[in-house]
């Protein structure tokens, strides 16, 4: 087994054995991340299945009852399934794929026989003939040339996929980076005054006051940082509260934060979405607005929650300058992950996503969530100001 794959596996092993110690969801969020190194590595379900049998011979090595081991068995299956997610997406965009290429077979054949039904009813002239050859011709380009692009199509999901594991090193890299600057500072600050009052207990009850306030205040501010960073991960409130309450919080937090107005109105039949789809319309929110206080230079933002009538809408709009180029099409280009990393957690429930850029004027994006992933649903026309 070469380096690389001995470190995944590895990586795989710690991973899997700390899932079962406690099973939590940032754990959790580990084993798709190793789906993905995988997938950009280039291996199968197969090496990962290889990989997750490894992992479980070493961590269960001693035989144990029915009772003890079919725990262990169905939270390392969660594990497994989560790790199996980056496959299923790359599946999904295959399967399109070739459902496209299925129905332009069918159109080509149905084409051919077309024309050699012609060409039976038809004397056999040599204009004729060459006419039909020359259709024929021009189908089999045609069909070249959808094998081609199912071939980019592949090459780009690869691509894809190596973009969002550096941008998710990189993100890792700034938290590790305010982790070390903000926490261990103030940590290291509690730990001075404590060890001078231990030190110094001769000190005035003034003194020692003072150096106690100074900790309580260090011990504060280090653990809003640890929540802000508990709450941009996985807000607890999602699961505790639900998805408005979520919502609400959060658009205070980042008003106070920015100072960019957000009016906020919303449904509350949106509560009525599974526990995926709240996930998603949260964190297409915080992506939204994360991108207005990068790029838009913008004062205030509307957020409105409609029922349809199997689901929802979500519209997001902003007055800041927007951009004239293809949203989509720019995220792809020059990295710029979020938008397309919007429109992919979308695609998974079954969803829609547009982005409408108004040049001057702002941006909407506009999702469609649908209460069973199962079901799809239409962008609808209606827009709020």
């Amino acid at each position: 087994m070469n380096d690389p794959l001995s470190k995944l596996s590895r990586d795989y092993a710690r991973a899997l054995q700390k899932y079962l110690a406690a099973a939590q969801e940032a754990v959790l969020e580990q084993a798709y991340d190793l789906g993905r190194r995988a997938v950009a590595r280039g291996l199968g379900v197969l090496d990962l299945a290889r990989i997750h049998r490894r992992a479980m011979e070493k961590l269960v090595d001693r035989p144990a009852g029915q009772q003890e081991l079919l725990p262990i068995l169905k939270t390392a299956e969660a594990f497994f399934l989560q790790a199996l997610s980056p496959f299923e997406m790359i599946h999904r965009g295959f399967g399109e794929t070739n459902f496209k290429l299925q129905q332009l077979v069918v159109l080509l054949r149905r084409r051919n026989r077309d024309l050699a039904e012609m060409n039976r009813d038809l004397e056999r002239e040599v204009t004729e003939r060459r006419r039909t050859e020359q259709a024929l011709r021009e189908s089999e380009e045609h069909f070249r040339a959808l094998f081609h692009q199912a071939r980019l199509m592949e090459e780009n999901l690869r691509n894809l996929s190596n973009q969002i594991l550096h941008a998710q090193e990189k993100e890792r890299e700034r938290i590790s980076r305010e982790l070390h600057d903000e926490v261990g500072q103030a940590l290291t600050g509690i730990n001075f005054n404590l060890a001078t009052i231990k030190n110094n207990g001769a000190d005035s009850a003034h003194d020692i006051r003072e150096k106690v306030a100074d900790a309580q205040e260090l011990l504060q501010q280090t653990m809003e940082t640890v929540h802000r960073f508990a709450r941009e991960l996985r807000p607890a409130m999602l699961d505790e509260l639900g998805l408005l309450p979520t919502l609400r919080s959060y658009f205070n937090a980042f008003a106070g934060r920015t100072g960019v107005r957000v009016r906020f109105g919303a449904n509350p039949l949106a509560e009525k979405l599974g526990a995926e789809q709240k996930t998603v319309v949260f964190r297409v929110a915080q992506e939204s607005l994360t991108n207005v206080a990068k790029h838009a230079h913008a004062s205030r933002v509307s957020v409105w929650i409609r029922k349809l009538k199997d689901g929802i809408c979500m519209e997001i709009a902003d007055n800041g300058k927007s951009f004239k180029e293809d949203p989509i099409y720019t995220a792809k280009s020059k990295k710029r992950l979020g938008l397309v990393g919007m429109q992919e957690r979308v695609r998974l429930v079954n969803g829609q996503f547009l982005i409408k850029p108004q040049p001057g004027k702002g941006t909407t994006v506009r999702v469609v969530i649908p209460f069973h992933s199962k079901n799809a649903l239409t962008l609808p026309n209606q827009h709020h100001d």
